[in-house]
């Protein structure tokens, strides 16, 4: 029998997610429920809970894609992940609604000195209760690098520079976030002393990219430290979540892809000195369920028809940081070189079904669920293919990524999981402690 995986929820909030058609799909927003209103979302992640997921995520980007036609507009006009709100004050609503699922959400290290984020972080942690978990991007395309007034030839078109700098921004953050021991606060009235100032410390820390002194002005959290989540795709990207992450989101768009994965995460860890089941690795998933496999199919018919080229063509754009207007439509990938998701165009060179696929066909894909697989059927046929999967390519779980809101999660959760429970293949109940102590107890 294939080991028990974990489940969490994908969103970038407020419109579109991975799916181009989901903000004008006739499904979304049903119930009167409002995109850019906390309802909906606070609702999607009690239905989360209720399913017992690990964590409710939010991704994040700090400006609208201007890559395709040299232009911010076309991104407006297709919602290409605009609007987008900001994870860290949306977050705070969705955490305010639940109590026992986790809530991660995403941070740039190119966006906000690290003194801020560990900060904010460990203040969330507390208020979360020790369900709190980041995201630790690194800004990768043209309009977020230069509203952060970064460089773009020092920090933007060098790919691997960007992951070095995080790897001391992360440096700063562990310090910091053990600036307090976990006895500094006494609380003892009578000797006048509410935390033993010998028990907190300057980190003192001095590097090539940072110069912070230290301590942190939030004592100690309930995790130490929040959940570590990382999303590289890339060679660099891999190494640093080997180094950092405790939780990894992955796009790969096949079995093959997904071990392919897997494994060098793996490995990757076992070189660092790491235990490769300290970080779980989530595979993203688009989800069409219905009664039957006919409704389900005729589900996701009408979802992939409402994607249009243009619209895949200006979000792959962005995430690939190149115009891609530039470029043959009816062309093969082979021979792109990009300084944004440099990891996402080599997962669609090395799949198999995607290997001699033009230019416009991946963008549909694009627009369609950014590369995420889609999985068609009834609940059963759903159930088999995750627990298949997970025996297949050795992976933790799945981050599980809407077609319209708040249906695509509520009916995953209505039909999937009772399956997925019954077979002892998912959770049914949380263990008392943190998120991570949720995430590491299998």
């Amino acid at each position: 029998m294939p080991n028990k995986f974990h489940l969490a929820q994908y969103t970038m909030l407020p419109v579109t997610h991975h799916s181009t058609a989901t903000w004008k799909h006739p499904r979304n927003m049903k119930g009167g429920y409002q995109f850019d209103r906390p309802e909906v979302w606070q609702h999607m992640a009690q239905v989360c809970e209720r399913a017992k997921f690990d964590f409710f995520f939010s991704a994040d980007t700090e400006g609208i894609y201007e890559e395709y036609q040299d232009s911010y507009k076309p991104s407006v006009r297709y919602a290409a992940q605009v609007p987008c709100f900001d994870t860290a004050t949306i977050m705070c609503w969705i955490a305010a609604a639940t109590s026992k699922i986790g809530v991660v959400q995403t941070t740039s290290t190119a966006a906000i000195p690290p003194y801020i984020v560990a900060r904010r972080m460990a203040t969330f942690d507390h208020l979360s209760n020790g369900r709190a978990g980041v995201n630790i991007v690194t800004a990768f395309h043209k309009s977020a690098s230069k509203n952060l007034g970064v460089q773009l030839d020092d920090y933007h078109h060098k790919h691997d520079s960007r992951y070095n700098r995080a790897d001391e921004f992360m440096e700063v953050c562990y310090q910091l976030w053990d600036s307090w021991d976990k006895d500094a606060v006494v609380e003892n009235v009578a000797g006048d002393m509410f935390a033993d100032p010998e028990k907190v410390h300057a980190i003192n820390f001095k590097g090539e990219y940072f110069d912070v002194a230290g301590p942190l002005n939030v004592h100690r959290s309930p995790q130490g430290r929040p959940l570590i989540v990382q999303a590289g795709q890339s060679t660099r990207g891999i190494e640093f979540a080997a180094k950092h992450a405790e939780a990894v989101f992955t796009i790969q768009r096949d079995h093959a892809g997904m071990k392919r994965y897997h494994d060098k995460l793996k490995n990757k860890m076992i070189e660092f000195g790491r235990d490769p089941d300290s970080c779980k690795v989530f595979y993203g998933l688009q989800v069409f369920v219905g009664e039957t496999e006919e409704i389900a199919r005729a589900k996701a018919s009408l979802h992939n028809a409402m994607v249009t080229d243009e619209a895949g063509m200006t979000m792959l754009s962005g995430h690939l940081s190149h115009d891609l207007a530039r470029e043959d439509p009816d062309a093969t990938v082979a021979g792109i070189e990009v300084s944004g998701l440099q990891g996402l165009i080599d997962a669609y060179r090395d799949s198999i079904s995607e290997s001699d696929a033009k230019l416009r066909e991946i963008a549909h894909h694009h627009g369609v669920s950014v590369s995420v697989p889609q999985v068609v059927g009834d609940a059963e046929q759903v159930a088999d293919w995750m627990a298949e999967t997970m025996e297949a390519v050795g992976g933790d779980g799945f981050l599980l990524s809407p077609a319209y809101i708040p249906g695509s999660t509520e009916e995953f959760c209505e039909l999937v999981i009772p399956i997925l429970q019954a077979r002892e293949l998912v959770r049914d109940k949380y263990i008392d402690g943190t998120l991570r102590d949720n995430l590491l107890a299998f």
